[in-house]
């Protein structure tokens, strides 16, 4: 019996790191997206997650929301932070800290 739950908490290891890699690059591709849209270069070619919270969404349920920053130049000279939250494989909202335009 300890040699199956063993192997179930082995299995839900590997999904939730799967899931957790699909995440990411979904947020990568978000943040690439928000930055070419915005005139921005992006930087470094990662995202990091930042923290996990809790929602409400649209039709008032409680959500998991996941937020990743990353971060983008305007000149070249300065970093600025973004942050993409995601629920699921949902894009709820992209940010860009303020910025200066050359």
């Amino acid at each position: 019996m300890s040699k199956v739950i063993t192997l179930l908490g082995l299995v839900a290891i590997a999904w939730y790191w799967s899931n957790t890699q699909k995440l990411k690059q979904f947020a990568l591709n978000a943040s690439i997206k928000c930055c070419k849209e915005s005139g921005v270069q992006f930087l470094d070619h990662s995202v990091v997650m930042h923290r996990f919270s809790f929602m409400k969404n649209s039709h008032n349920r409680w959500k998991l929301i996941r937020e990743y920053h990353f971060e983008f130049t305007s000149t070249g000279e300065n970093r600025y932070t973004g942050r993409v939250l995601l629920q699921g494989h949902h894009i709820v909202k992209t940010e860009l800290e303020p910025y200066t335009i050359n």
